[in-house]
């Protein structure tokens, strides 16, 4: 089963084993809504049974399993996920963090030779103002910015993601 991160665990809450959780999905609340979820430890995803609840700006999780400050310690840190077939699929123009990494990454700028090799997508993460693709090559490692203005094409058939980047930038 694919399994999707739909969140992390984060900071203790209180003394009976709840959590704060930071949630991935847009929006947010949407976390709540996906179950069963499961929990990454040491790259093997488990299934728990959880309760979760908004919790000022943000939401904290309980798991059955977890009943006092120290098991919930433990856990910080821990992806939250889900069986990838509960997700809606993409919208036209969208695209799933999964379903980027593992990516070719290619320069239409290449000192004008398009189609220039930058990389794979490594993995992607998110800033105050946009996404970033991380793209690794071997030798480096690019931050390129995940906006329309540099991510030219997501391309399905061809597997690869086109931009408007000079292999020379980081």
């Amino acid at each position: 089963m694919s399994v999707a991160v739909v969140g992390a665990v984060g900071a203790p809450f209180g003394v009976h084993g709840w959590v704060h959780v930071r949630s991935f999905t847009a929006p947010p609340g949407n976390l709540l809504a996906y179950r069963p979820w499961q929990l990454e430890s040491q790259a093997v995803w488990r299934e728990v049974r959880a309760t979760a609840r908004a919790h000022g700006a943000g939401f904290v999780a309980r798991f059955d399993d977890v009943t006092d400050r120290d098991a919930a310690c433990r856990l910080r840190g821990a992806n939250i996920g889900v069986a990838a077939r509960l997700l809606p699929p993409a919208q036209p123009g969208e695209h799933y963090w999964r379903d980027l990494v593992g990516r070719r990454v290619v320069s239409s700028r290449a000192n004008g030779a398009s189609g220039q090799s930058l990389g794979v997508v490594a993995r992607v993460f998110a800033t105050p103002a946009h996404d970033v693709l991380v793209v690794e090559d071997g030798s480096r490692e690019r931050l390129i910015p995940f906006v329309r203005q540099v991510v030219l094409e997501v391309n399905e058939e061809q597997g690869c993601v086109v931009v408007d980047w000079d292999a020379d930038w980081q």
